[in-house]
């Protein structure tokens, strides 16, 4: 059934780490930037800032970025 299933995990090991660097960097950002907010308003705001960081991620990646990794 999984004939031509071939799976190199260290190919998936760089773009993770990318990944949690870049979601890393958006929301340290996002706190440097915004922490005069109120304290609810931020802790709401802290999860979406954080996905908008898979979605920069996300662009590069998918225009051949993850090459690189190969």
């Amino acid at each position: 059934m999984f004939d031509g299933i071939e799976t190199n995990y260290m190919t998936i090991i760089g773009p993770i780490i990318v990944l949690f660097v870049t979601m890393f960097a958006v929301t340290l950002v996002f706190k440097i930037l915004f922490s005069w907010l109120p304290r609810r308003l931020f802790n709401f705001l802290i999860g979406p800032v954080a996905l908008f960081g898979i979605y920069i991620w996300a662009i590069p990646m998918n225009a051949g970025f993850h090459e690189l990794f190969k």
